[in-house]
């Protein structure tokens, strides 16, 4: 058995979030301020509808991302770090084709695309097979701090993603247009350093986990079993967590509770992935990208 964990516990944790509006689209604030708001960041991308956003004006932020939400009347994908040129005859219609064109830009260019909001049902979502049929995307927007749990909550996607063979990270942002959207659900990053060039490399080799609010200090392997160390101090080991593992198709492979620090499971060998979400007593989360379990030596 071997499992494939994209955790390499080095570097710094790094908080940020790639989808976020300004008023250069929909969203109610100018970039000055949407800079305010996410004050503490790391890092901060600005994807704005069918525009690259201008990173200009005073921030604390260290590290900033250009970005675009490709925003269709059928489905939406994020794109960060895209080249200008892909402004050049651009546009948003839904066809694969065409969407395939902008991610393909977009990857060439040293970025990534992740499709966004796909259980936003009322409009602008995913269906599975349109999914199945993009390639070289990178991950799924699996929590969106923009809308509520009953439709922007992604996990049954991703799941389905994973179980098909499909190998994609799954990231949490805001889509914030107003206050009150903002610092819901961002992505811990664990890189050497806070530049584009390694946020972006710790981002596509799957080095980082999904939170709102709660977080892993590390998770590793001994042999078959993966542990993880969650975020402890004196004030967090009073508090009770949840902690589920799970496996192909969404199932709950073990769950453990209690005041505890460390959880861990030992894989069977037919997994597939092993993903983890972690609860603290309150409803704050970290969600982890799948550790992949392959059958064999």
């Amino acid at each position: 058995m071997r499992i494939l964990n994209s955790y390499t516990e080095t570097g710094k944790w790094w908080r940020g979030s790639f989808h976020n509006h300004t008023t250069n689209s929909d969203g109610w604030f100018p970039l000055e301020t949407v800079y305010k708001m996410y004050g503490g960041y790391d890092f901060l991308g600005i994807s704005d509808h069918d525009k690259i956003t201008k990173h200009e004006g005073k921030r604390e932020i260290p590290t900033v991302f250009d970005a675009i939400e490709v925003s269709s009347r059928q489905t939406h994908m994020l794109l960060v770090s895209p080249p200008l040129a892909l402004l050049d005859g651009y546009s948003n219609e839904f066809t694969i084709a065409n969407y395939q064109r902008l991610t393909d830009m977009t990857i060439d260019n040293g970025g990534f695309a992740v499709l966004v909001h796909p259980n936003r049902f009322f409009s602008n979502y995913w269906t599975l097979d349109g999914m199945m049929k993009m390639e070289r995307y990178i991950g799924v927007e699996v929590y969106n701090g923009d809308g509520n749990p009953e439709y922007d909550i992604a996990f049954d996607k991703w799941d389905a993603l994973l179980s098909a063979g499909r190998r994609v990270w799954g990231f949490g942002n805001d889509d914030s247009h107003v206050y009150g959207q903002e610092k819901r659900a961002w992505n811990m990053v664990q890189a050497e350093a806070n530049t584009n060039e390694a946020i972006t490399e710790a981002i596509k080799n799957g080095n980082f986990y999904v939170s709102t609010g709660y977080g892993f200090d590390a998770i590793r392997t001994e042999g078959d079993t993966i542990v993880v160390d969650l975020r402890s101090n004196a004030l967090l080991d009073k508090m009770y967590k949840y902690v589920t593992f799970f496996g192909k198709d969404g199932e709950v492979l073990q769950e453990t509770t209690g005041r505890i620090s460390q959880a861990s499971y030992v894989c069977r060998g037919d997994e597939g992935y092993v993903r983890i979400a972690a609860y603290l007593e309150g409803g704050y989360a970290a969600f982890s990208q799948p550790l992949f379990v392959e059958d064999g030596d």
